[in-house]
């Protein structure tokens, strides 16, 4: 019976209605789209505007709050729907309501030229150097000096309150005491030539203005007065404040 129906299945549909079973239509869903687009609605609304003290759903929170109100939304086989299934159901929409992801708003009316500027300012330092990735220096030997700046403000200044134990036969790592000491909070003033590599540190208990102008003195002293001195950096308030402007006159 198996042969004559697979030979009879070939001569109306071909090798592959031989081989495979026709696709047959199931169960119908018993959620309908419109559920499901209404599940959607409320999975993408904040929590907080619909009660709740949270800012994120839960997965509990959201199966809780459809299962309450599916009834009057008009959606009453929802009243009813498990956990489980809107679990798998968000994976299917590719959806994570319970998770944040962070982008950056672009606040800068200019923000695209400025992008350009900077990275044709990486364009050129990469033609600063031959196919060999040596430096070409010019025959005035006047360079342009690149220098990635940053400032990381509020690190915690700590001391140890009791010496550190040398390893011995007995153990074999350096013992530190987990008690410490808190010496208050320092910035740190940083900056990279891009040319080089070489990291340009300054420590100091703040950052503001004068902190910032005594980092510009440094790369002052480091390079050749023929050079130029070019800076990326942020819009912090002391890169262009009147003091700071007053020293670059």
């Amino acid at each position: 019976a198996t042969v004559r129906l697979c030979i009879s299945k070939f001569q109306k549909g071909g090798l592959d209605a031989a081989l495979f079973d026709v696709q047959r239509p199931g169960r119908p869903s018993e959620i309908t789209d419109d559920a499901k687009a209404w599940m959607i609605h409320i999975a993408c609304q904040r929590p907080t505007e619909l009660g709740y003290a949270q800012e994120l759903w839960t997965l509990t929170s959201l199966h809780k709050y459809i299962q309450k109100h599916a009834e009057e939304a008009g959606y009453p086989r929802l009243s009813t729907v498990t956990k489980p299934y809107i679990q798998k159901f968000l994976k299917e929409q590719d959806m994570k309501p319970f998770k944040i992801k962070y982008y950056c708003e672009k606040r800068d009316p200019d923000f695209e030229s400025k992008m350009h500027e900077v990275l044709l300012v990486y364009k050129q330092i990469e033609m600063q150097f031959d196919e060999n990735g040596d430096l070409i220096v010019p025959d005035d030997y006047k360079l342009t000096i690149t220098v990635s700046y940053d400032e990381k403000p509020g690190i915690q200044a700590i001391s140890n309150t009791a010496p550190d134990l040398r390893p011995t036969s007995e153990h074999g790592e350096v013992y530190r005491d987990a008690e410490y000491k808190r010496l208050g909070t320092l910035s740190l003033l940083a900056g990279i030539d891009l040319l080089t590599g070489e990291a340009i540190p300054l420590v100091s208990e703040t950052h503001k203005s004068s902190d910032f102008i005594e980092f510009l003195k440094i790369l002052d002293k480091k390079y050749p007065s023929q050079d130029t001195i070019r800076i990326i950096l942020d819009n912090h308030s002391a890169h262009t404040s009147k003091e700071t402007r007053r020293f670059l006159d």
